[in-house]
């Protein structure tokens, strides 16, 4: 048994219970205070096997680092930026542009009925046409000349068309804001092209402007060779169009013809449906083509006639490209989430 004792100047003593023959002593020992600890010199070298308690003070601060709710990632990008301009476009509202497409061919197809007796998007009408030729019907000596151009320009078109996009966007033209762009601003200067051709007098036949009911077709313009000059171009961008209808997934808006859109019309169990988008483009399509027909009309008794349909029918196109290539919405792409 321990038993402690303190002297009068506060040293404090222990004994420790020992026996000597049989006899208990208490032999006493003071109880000496510990050691000062001496301070740490602040350019000492610490020991390469001693744990570093301040290690975790520099270490970064990696527990907000990765949390979306304190460090957000950056989700705007510049429209200009290449991922903007190279990147997907959403297929909302895109029936739009292919709408403004079938009043540009209304309006060309009739022009060029009314001045070379042949289509540059209707190649069924030209089918018919090229097969009376062999007749010698209609009284047009360079019928099967006019029709068999426009057809295989159209054939070329939606061929280059097709096999084009499937390289630059297999998964579509939507998959690219640029390139679904070029589709209607390539359409655009093809009839731009054939409106400066039309423009200078005497270059290419047509008929005058500035006429009446009353007054008859000049049979000197489809007996001319030269009439042919227009179609290429005008054929062309006219199977680019019904290529670029396809491809952005709109089979209901052939946008040449409607034929088969009367017939998908009649057909819709839906058709007066409240809500049947699929319908309205069709009626729609419908109601363009004509109107571009009854414009294009109108404008070809003005003075001026040929010139004046492809010139407004360009800039239609011009405008469509342009509006599709700024306000076609980007696909939203989602954040990676973070793991728990």
């Amino acid at each position: 048994m321990d038993i402690r004792a303190s002297s009068d100047d506060g040293t404090q003593w222990v004994s420790s219970d020992k026996t000597h023959h049989g006899a208990g002593k208490h032999s006493f020992r003071p109880i000496l205070p510990p050691p000062p600890t001496m301070p740490r010199a602040a350019h000492s070298t610490p020991s390469p096997h001693a744990p570093d308690n301040n290690a975790h003070e520099n270490l970064p601060d990696t527990t907000t680092a990765d949390d979306p709710e304190k460090h957000p990632l950056p989700n705007h990008t510049s429209f200009w930026s290449r991922r903007s301009l190279l990147g997907p476009i959403t297929k909302d509202h895109g029936d739009l542009p292919l709408l403004a497409c079938c009043l540009v061919s209304g309006m060309v197809d009739a022009a060029s009925f009314k001045n070379w007796g042949m289509f540059v998007g209707m190649q069924t009408g030209n089918t018919v046409i090229l097969g009376l030729s062999t007749a010698g019907l209609p009284a047009n000596p360079y019928a099967w000349l006019t029709t068999l151009v426009s057809v295989v320009c159209f054939l070329i078109g939606a061929f280059t068309t097709f096999r084009i996009s499937k390289v630059i966007t297999p998964e579509g033209p939507t998959r690219n804001r640029l390139w679904a762009t070029s589709l209607f601003l390539i359409q655009a200067l093809l009839i731009l092209l054939s409106a400066a051709l039309a423009t200078p007098s005497n270059l290419i036949p047509q008929e005058p402007g500035n006429t009446s009911r009353l007054t008859l077709p000049d049979p000197r313009v489809i007996r001319n060779p030269r009439i042919v000059s227009l179609i290429p171009p005008l054929a062309f961008q006219s199977g680019i169009q019904i290529a670029t209808s396809r491809l952005l997934g709109f089979n209901e808006l052939p946008v040449n013809v409607i034929t088969s859109t009367y017939c998908d019309i009649m057909g819709d169990f839906k058709l007066l449906a409240t809500n049947n988008v699929r319908r309205d483009r069709r009626v729609g399509a419908v109601v363009l083509l004509l109107a571009g027909s009854i414009i294009s009309g109108w404008m070809l008794r003005s003075r001026g006639g040929l010139m004046s349909v492809l010139w407004a029918s360009g800039a239609i196109k011009l405008v469509t490209a342009g509006l599709y290539f700024f306000l076609a919405p980007a696909v939203k792409e989602e954040l990676p989430k973070v793991m728990e």
